[in-house]
């Protein structure tokens, strides 16, 4: 046995059983060679190792760059020719790996097999993302902003996985804005807190918040001096604009006292 440093990738079809229902075993099968030839196909143009199957699949990678281009192309290539939805997790750290006897492999056992605290990690995350999304832990995606290329990666706060003491934050990675959205609860995955906003979040919120509505208020009572005039002039009935008009200046200093203190 030896520890070492992995990407975890797991990768999973949406309502698997619902589909091989719907087809019937001759043609899901058929279908599922096709999926095979895609995810391992892949595996050997972004050199990932093929670690555990089932209708998805548990996969390693030693360069995170080679991860994500992996996860792009697997997520396009299944939906194009399967017309599946995939889920995919994404997590590193050290993990356990050893192999087994050459007598077991012949009865079926896995040549290489992985343990440890991080797989159950990548399966939390896997599980909690919606159809064509992909969600990685904080450190995965901490590591994914230095070679994300042109996709999007989004902090979607943080989040209590069951067994797992610490709060986690996940990150979505995706060129559709749509499959970068914060994902439901489930029974093992839970949001807690919303992320901490970027500068220019903090900017954009500051304007819609305090700005925005103290410059609604300038319009408001410039308008409302322009109609009190009118109504001075009996140009119109006694509306007390300008009594109103008083009244929004007297908040419009107030707030402009507040940006100058």
């Amino acid at each position: 046995m030896k520890r070492e440093f992995v990407i975890l990738v797991l990768i999973d079809i949406v309502d698997s059983v619902k589909w091989i229902e719907r087809l019937g075993d001759v043609k899901s099968t058929q279908q599922m060679k096709v999926y095979n030839r895609i995810f391992r196909g892949l595996l050997i143009k972004y050199q990932g190792v093929e670690i555990d199957k089932t209708d998805g699949a548990l996969l390693i990678f030693e360069r995170m760059r080679d991860a994500l281009r992996y996860i792009d192309e697997y997520h396009r290539l299944v939906e194009h020719h399967l017309k599946l939805r995939s889920r995919v997790g994404v997590h590193c750290g050290e993990v356990i790996m050893h192999t087994n006897h050459d007598l077991f492999v012949s009865r079926g056992a896995k040549l290489i097999e992985v343990d440890g605290l991080q797989k159950s990690i990548a399966a939390r995350i896997m599980s909690v993302a919606s159809a064509g999304q992909t969600l990685l832990s904080g450190p995965a995606g901490e590591y994914a902003s230095a070679v994300r290329g042109d996709q999007v990666l989004r902090d979607l706060g943080k989040f209590k996985l069951k067994g797992v003491y610490k709060l986690m934050n996940l990150w979505a990675i995706s060129s559709s804005a749509k499959r970068l959205k914060r994902p439901k609860n489930t029974d093992k995955v839970k949001y807690v807190r919303a992320p901490k906003l970027t500068p220019e979040q903090q900017v954009q919120r500051f304007w819609r918040s305090t700005l925005y509505p103290y410059l609604g208020l300038l319009l408001l009572r410039e308008l409302m001096m322009i109609m009190s005039m009118i109504e001075l002039m009996g140009a119109c009935p006694r509306l007390y604009l300008m009594e109103m008009s008083r009244a929004i200046s007297v908040i419009v200093s107030f707030i402009h006292g507040l940006f100058y203190f």
